[in-house]
């Protein structure tokens, strides 16, 4: 089980504070689901169960284009998850680190 920070601030922020209820428990459950590198393995069906709603991924990619980016059809990262899990810049990242890579 990962343990992850939240940023109780994003409430209060514009871009989640218009997201419908279903796209607010999505983008919960995609910042819980992911993985220690902010990418999330694209599953709408199981991630429609577990929020109660439909979930596609026309809305999604329409609704948070500065918070997700595709990676391809199977995996999606997280824009900022690195920088706000682990408070490092993007910069810190090496690439000749195998676990960065």
């Amino acid at each position: 089980m990962a343990k992850r920070f939240t940023d109780s601030d994003k409430w209060k922020k514009a871009w989640f504070r218009k997201l419908s209820p279903k796209y607010k428990c999505f983008w919960i459950y995609i910042t819980d689901q992911c993985n220690h590198a902010g990418i999330w393995d694209v599953d709408f069906d199981l991630a429609s169960m577990f929020i109660g709603e439909d979930i596609k991924s026309e809305e999604v990619l329409d609704l948070f284009p500065s918070h997700i980016h595709q990676i391809n059809e199977t995996k999606w990262f997280i824009i900022d998850f690195i920088e706000f899990q682990y408070k490092c810049g993007i910069e810190w990242l090496n690439p000749k680190n195998k676990a960065h890579l």
